[in-house]
């Protein structure tokens, strides 16, 4: 399955060399797979070495989030991320993927991929099978700049949704069926006292164009005809709560992503998700039971424009996220909570590279505005 992810999506430049292309997109990092020349070192027919690094930084500013209340200033580096991809056999691969955070150099992936030719068995770090928005990561999510605040799997997990474990991947109908199965370690300690696995499951199906990979992104700028659902399920036995008070847990979720290109050359995309969490009726400080959603529509205007010798395109966008929780979280909260925002994407090469600005208001206890000038690059 290596190679012919790529060779049947990659551009022409990415061909004689689809096995890594395809995954490098695959380990979250589809724009180099766009420019494999240039950061490929091969070896022989079958063998070969990827580097990709990723980039993002913002700046905001949050009214009333200063000690004395007045507004805040946050430059922030986001994402320091160094992607790698070793192909040591024609049907074996090795993923190794860093980010920095803070001081730190954290582990995101360390995965080997065998190509078992019915299906694809994949061990070590990784992203479990889950929603759309977990399998984006900060650097694919449509048009919005930040992770959803909602339920996503994504804010569970080791280490930026990734969790150890062992995953099967399978695809039917030239990629439009796609099935993923998976046990992971879950939780560490706490309520978890027989170190019991997480399940993880997802099935995905494409009506129209089918979309490369396990992983994936929530636009394709007008380059395919998207209408793809995705359904996900995560379970694990006293998996929330604590020594003393131990619950199950159980989550779903079902997304969609809908994109069409118009008469126009403008590209539209509709993206929506859905998901419900039973906690067992257990307070915990990562899960809380309840459940949430988001809608997001964006529009890629057509032709380019040039700022300062930079051309590129825009893309306005909006999005709203509701929580309802059932159950207090560690903030001692409950209740419905919501976000909407607003904001435009200059679009100067795909994921490769785009500003957003935009503008979000959290609404829970207390209404906070914030604005939010971001900017993302990869190679």
């Amino acid at each position: 399955h290596f190679a012919q992810e790529a060779a049947e999506y990659g551009n022409d430049n990415s061909i004689t060399d689809a096995g890594v292309a395809a995954e490098m997109a695959n380990a979250g990092a589809q724009g180099a797979a766009l420019n494999v020349k240039i950061n490929l070192i091969e070896i022989d027919d079958d063998k070969y070495f990827q580097i990709g690094v990723g980039v993002r930084g913002s700046v905001s500013v949050e009214e009333n989030a200063a000690p004395n209340k007045s507004a805040a200033f946050n430059p922030a580096p986001e994402n320091i991320r160094l992607y790698t991809v070793s192909q040591v056999h024609k049907n074996v691969q090795v993923e190794y993927n860093t980010e920095l955070s803070g001081q730190s150099i954290n582990l995101l992936d360390v995965v080997v991929k065998l190509d078992l030719g019915v299906f694809d068995l994949w061990v070590g770090r990784q992203l479990p099978p889950s929603d759309r928005a977990n399998m984006d990561g900060p650097f694919y999510l449509n048009a919005a700049w930040s992770y959803p605040m909602i339920q996503s799997f994504g804010n569970q997990g080791q280490f930026a949704g990734r969790d150890d474990g062992m995953a099967f991947h399978g695809e039917a109908n030239g990629g439009k069926f796609k099935w993923a199965y998976g046990v992971f370690e879950g939780l560490k300690g706490g309520a978890d006292l027989e170190d019991n696995v997480r399940h993880a499951a997802s099935l995905t199906y494409a009506f129209d164009d089918a979309e490369p990979g396990f992983y994936s992104g929530s636009t394709y700028f007008g380059s395919k005809k998207i209408t793809t659902v995705n359904l996900a399920m995560h379970h694990e036995n006293d998996g929330v709560g604590t020594a003393a008070d131990q619950g199950d847990f159980t989550g779903y979720s079902a997304d969609v992503l809908i994109e069409r290109t118009l008469g126009n050359g403008a590209v539209v995309d509709l993206e929506g998700a859905y998901y419900d969490w039973d906690a067992d009726n257990k307070f915990d400080d990562i899960i809380t039971q309840g459940n949430s959603f988001f809608v997001l529509a964006s529009y890629l205007i057509p032709g380019k424009s040039s700022i300062g010798g930079i051309e590129g395109q825009f893309q306005p966008y909006a999005r709203y996220q509701g929580y309802n929780r059932d159950m207090k979280n560690d903030t001692g909260r409950t209740g419905y909570t919501s976000n909407t925002e607003a904001g435009v994407n200059y679009v100067i090469d795909g994921f490769n590279a785009k500003v957003t600005a935009l503008w979000s208001q959290a609404d829970d206890v207390t209404s906070i505005d914030s604005y939010i000038l971001g900017m993302q690059f990869q190679l």
